[in-house]
């Protein structure tokens, strides 16, 4: 009993550090970054809604950009995952759409944490 609510507790200070972390690792968006089948199709800077056509011209699906959050709001694949993600404002996030073969992948501001590869 005693080692069950140890283990519990290890458990939850582990997944609030991490969620602690990526809070501290979030930045603001400058914009989005649209991929198919791995090759960048066009990026977004401005607010806007936005349609992605593969190389053939058939239509894939509907990215809103408000200039803080990306999301999916249409898709015309078949469990629509895409569109379930949500609103995105953080970019270690993307949403990906697999049927479609479609990356959608914010871009985030560059910050300088006084922190570089040499001194880490």
């Amino acid at each position: 009993m005693k080692k069950d609510i140890i283990f519990v507790l290890i458990i939850l200070i582990i997944v609030s550090g991490i969620m602690i972390l990526q809070n501290m690792l979030k930045n603001d968006l400058k914009g989005v970054e649209v991929y198919l089948e791995g090759k960048e199709l066009f990026k977004i800077t401005k607010p806007g809604t936005y349609a992605v056509y593969d190389n053939k011209g058939d239509y894939k699906l509907k990215v809103v950009y408000n200039g803080e959050k990306v999301r999916v709001i249409e898709s015309d694949c078949s469990l629509k995952l895409c569109e379930h993600t949500g609103w995105v404002d953080n970019a270690s996030q993307e949403i990906i759409c697999l049927p479609n073969k479609v990356v959608v992948k914010p871009i985030g501001k560059e910050k300088d944490t006084g922190v570089d590869i040499i001194s880490w």
